[in-house]
């Protein structure tokens, strides 16, 4: 961040010194500056805009924040480029300094809250000379730049941070530096980095007054509060913003099938009553363009997309296809059915008229998943957790669309694994009487190859805060008070909801205690008897949310226990060790080539 600005700062400097030697004393009224910029309540939207697209940014959820971090930490996915050492290590938890997949964040996300404190100083300068109508539209920019500051520190929490309250947190910039002195800051402890969040979302919640779900909205900030005191531990202000938006927010879990269609860029089912806030995301296959540029989408799947089948019976990668999800996930739903090319299931390894050589009794039960989800006809007792087919893809049943030979099909998904469908090449050291490789499915595009369809920049909406966090955030709360029942009936509420029940009415599925047990097939899963907590994995799972909930109870332990192994290096199998320093990454070390505070220190156990 500060190598950064420090240089835009001293080119500042420079372009001052030559201006003083006043060759020509012209001014242009197409640049920017304070004398032209800006002069309007337009200008204002404007700089608020640039606020919003720090989202997009490459080091942040435009790519790096799912793929090479977030997944990676909380092992919702698991190699399949066995090569890139610096990505195995942050999957395995041996991530050293100077990982530049897990550093790189810290300047997107320090550019947003530098982006925020910019525009809060236009917005107050501009404030002196405003007309009285623009007042609300005023409240409304101030208060969004205030929830964003807060955004970006929440992610910069979430990463960088030590858990404990008194750890080193994060730097808390609340203003735009006037000199390179002012740019010498110290990192905070984590608790006063979640009390500056708080702050700014107390203030903006006094100021916003739009609706638009486009946009940050009153709800938005309430959500974002509760969650905040939440994590903080004060559970007096959680439960109250929690129960204030339980009650009056007006939202409501959405039909099973408009969960599971609401993740994968489709119009119709974004923006929707579950929402509190949701990254915009809009595919731009005409000026848009994945690497780092400005977009105003998304290309975060860029290394878990699906693999498909061609007409040849091959595997089709549908963009880079670096990830699949970690096998172990699949039992964590409660699935038990043999692998796809197991001797159980692959009959012949040729195929006829198109058609493979797949066991019918498990084509039959895999159909019959699909066909009965979101229903009452579902077997809850014997089938895994509904939610597995919407966070992931299950080769030889799904579909995706891709165009091949010029010819945009429906076409079979595959197994995320190069080569011919039915080949197992020994090298990447996957068995194919035990490989699953389903690929992701949320925040995925299905309808062609990423490039070719839309310049890598996808626009599904990536969900900041719903309404399932919010009631089980509470059912936390509540079963912390004593208050079983009442805390497992918002348990209850989310888990109807995935079986297609009415998440308001008693169900055949419902959890009988906050003991009862679970989907997971393992019952040394420290999930295994724990509705509260193995709902919230897996109404969460693939949100890129996990990581905050294994850092808030010290999980990391147990979660590194439970999915054992990540693929890689070469062939081999990289045992997942845990540390208790993992739960906080290293920041990059050009921060401190630029910042000589003292205070501005490594990241603890780096």
């Amino acid at each position: 961040m500060f190598y950064n600005i420090k240089g835009a700062f001293l080119a500042l400097v420079l372009a001052g010194t030559m201006s003083c030697q006043n060759y020509l004393n012209l001014t242009d009224p197409e640049s920017l500056s304070d004398g032209n910029f800006p002069t309007n309540i337009d200008h204002i939207g404007l700089i608020v805009n640039s606020v919003y697209g720090v989202q997009h940014h490459w080091y942040f959820l435009g790519n790096y924040w799912a793929g090479y971090v977030m997944y990676c930490l909380d092992h919702t996915i698991d190699m399949q480029w066995h090569n890139d050492q610096e990505w195995i290590d942050i999957s395995a938890g041996e991530v050293k300094a100077g990982n530049v997949k897990v550093t790189d964040p810290w300047t997107g996300l320090s550019l947003g809250v530098y982006y925020a404190n910019s525009a809060l100083e236009k917005i107050s300068l501009y404030r002196q000379n405003a007309q009285p109508a623009e007042a609300e539209a005023l409240d409304n920019y101030e208060g969004e730049c205030l929830f964003f500051r807060a955004f970006y520190w929440w992610h910069m929490l979430s990463l960088y941070a030590e858990p404990d309250m008194d750890g080193v947190g994060i730097p808390i910039i609340k203003a735009v530096p006037k000199d390179l002195e002012s740019m010498y800051v110290s990192r905070e402890t984590t608790g006063d980095g979640y009390a500056a969040i708080i702050g700014d979302l107390l203030a903006a919640e006094k100021l916003i007054t739009q609706t638009d779900p486009h946009r940050v909205t009153l709800w938005a900030v309430k959500a974002f509060l509760a969650k905040a005191y939440f994590f903080t531990g004060d559970t007096a202000n959680a439960k109250k913003y929690l129960e204030d938006c339980i009650l009056n927010s007006g939202k409501s879990l959405v039909s099973f099938e408009n969960y599971r269609m609401m993740f994968n860029g489709y119009d119709a089912y974004e923006y929707n009553s579950e929402s509190f806030y949701e990254v915009g995301n809009t595919a731009d296959p005409t000026g848009g363009a994945a690497y780092g540029s400005p977009n105003t989408g998304s290309t975060l799947s860029m290394y878990y997309p699906p693999f498909c089948i061609n007409p040849a019976g091959e595997r089709i990668a549908m963009s880079y296809g670096n990830q699949y999800m970690h096998d172990r996930n699949l039992p964590r739903f409660g699935y038990t059915d043999p692998a796809p090319l197991s001797d159980e299931v692959l009959v012949s390894p040729e195929q006829e008229d198109g058609e493979y050589s797949l066991s019918e009794t498990y084509l039959a039960r895999q159909e019959e998943y699909r066909e009965k989800l979101g229903t009452p006809e579902y077997d809850y007792e014997n089938w895994p957790d509904p939610r597995l087919f919407v966070c992931s893809l299950e080769p030889f049943i799904d579909s995706v669309q891709m165009t091949i030979d010029g010819v945009k099909a429906y076409r079979k998904v595959a197994q995320v694994e190069f080569g011919k469908w039915w080949e197992m090449d020994p090298s990447t050291g996957n068995d194919p009487q035990t490989f699953y490789g389903w690929p992701v499915r949320k925040y995925n595009f299905l309808d062609g190859h990423l490039l070719d369809e839309t310049k890598n920049v996808a626009g599904y909406n990536i969900y900041f805060i719903r309404l399932p966090d919010i009631y089980l955030m509470y059912a936390e709360l509540l079963a912390a008070e004593g208050r079983d029942a009442e805390a497992l009936e918002y348990v209850n509420k989310v888990h109807r909801r995935a079986y297609g029940y009415d998440p308001d009415q008693a169900s055949p599925v419902d959890y009988a205690s906050l003991q009862d047990r679970t989907k997971t097939v393992d019952p040394e899963d420290h999930l295994a008897d724990n509705p509260l907590l193995y709902e919230r994995w897996a109404e969460l799972f693939g949100e890129m949310r996990w990581w905050e909930d294994v850092r808030r109870l010290r999980l990391g332990a147990e979660e590194a226990g439970y999915y054992k192994t990540v693929s890689g290096p070469g062939a081999a199998k990289t045992n997942i060790v845990w540390k208790e320093t993992n739960y906080a990454m290293p920041i990059s070390t050009s921060e401190f080539e630029s910042n000589p505070s003292s205070g501005m220190v490594q990241t603890p156990g780096y």
